[in-house]
């Protein structure tokens, strides 16, 4: 597809798109780089990263080679794609370490919001809810509460092979259909340390984090489309599950009882507060699927 300046500059404005909301747990980017329009190529170019190499190891002239791996790869695409989301995700992610630093309570409202709206879109995405869906959900429930209600430290910085881990998993779930990458490295005790990274221009944090999206990117793209095309409901109906079980993991208020986190009623000082950001939060979300439907019957309509 042959593309003009002005087209790739466009293409650099929808991957700000993605990376302003990527940051925020609870909102897909995903999601927005379907309502741009911009899904379908990403995900292609993300499937052939790996047959792309293939033009590096062949007999031909090296600058043939890199010629080909490029075109491939839909090297000029990404790139644009690429830097935009970057210069929004550090903006936002800066913005948003700065509110958990200082406002905590306000930070996890509207992460609430935007993970408890996120549960009816990603329900919203399965078929038909069959009893092992039922089954799966629960499971999926089950699950995350068995994950311990940890302090909302905002303090925490996790180790470089804890910050890896968490990077795949977090590139995973960008590529499942309603999911947020940061919603996953909050659970797992890395979203401070991503946005920390980003506000600080961490070289070593910063390089570990892109070396585990790519991984988890090119590594698990196509098991993660083969799973979605043959076992899309019950696949969904277990995320779905293992959302609403981890709401409790970011309910905004914490005590400590028996030497152990545990959930609180909310105060009554930053009560109001917290539920207008969780109701902010909410709109945000069910506002870009609003969006993004609109755009689907449109394109349904060949509009």
């Amino acid at each position: 597809m042959k593309r003009s300046l002005k087209d790739y500059l466009f293409i650099s404005l929808k991957g700000m798109g993605m990376g302003a909301v990527e940051p925020l747990p609870g909102i897909s980017g995903g999601t927005v780089a379907f309502v741009t329009g911009v899904y379908e190529e990403f995900l292609d170019t993300i499937r052939g990263a790996l047959p792309a190499l293939k033009e590096l190891l062949g007999k031909k002239p090296f600058t043939r080679r890199i010629t080909d791996f490029w075109t491939a790869l839909n090297g000029t695409f990404i790139v644009a794609l690429g830097a935009g989301m970057v210069v929004a995700a550090v903006l936002v992610a800066t913005l948003a370490k700065h509110i958990q630093d200082r406002h905590p309570v306000l930070f996890y409202g509207f992460t609430f919001g935007l993970v408890a709206a996120s549960v009816v879109l990603v329900y919203k995405k399965v078929g038909k809810w069959t009893w092992l869906c039922y089954a799966l959900g629960a499971g999926g429930v089950g699950l995350a509460l068995l994950l311990p209600v940890k302090p909302l430290d905002t303090q925490t910085i996790v180790p470089l092979w804890h910050l890896f881990i968490c990077a795949c998993v977090a590139a995973c779930a960008f590529l499942l259909p309603g999911t947020s990458g940061s919603f996953f490295l909050l659970l797992l005790g890395a979203y401070y340390t991503f946005t920390s990274a980003v506000a600080t221009f961490n070289i070593p944090q910063l390089a570990i984090l892109g070396a585990g999206i790519l991984t988890g990117m090119v590594a698990f793209s196509n098991f993660l489309s083969w799973l979605l095309k043959h076992h899309h409901d019950n696949t969904v109906a277990l995320m779905t599950g293992f959302i609403v079980g981890s709401l409790k993991i970011i309910w905004p208020w914490k005590t400590e009882a028996a030497q152990r986190t545990v959930n609180a009623f909310p105060n009554p000082e930053t009560m109001t507060g917290a539920l207008v950001a969780c109701v902010i939060g909410i709109t945000l979300v069910l506002g870009i699927e609003c969006v993004a439907n609109v755009c689907s019957q449109k394109k349904e309509r060949g509009g």
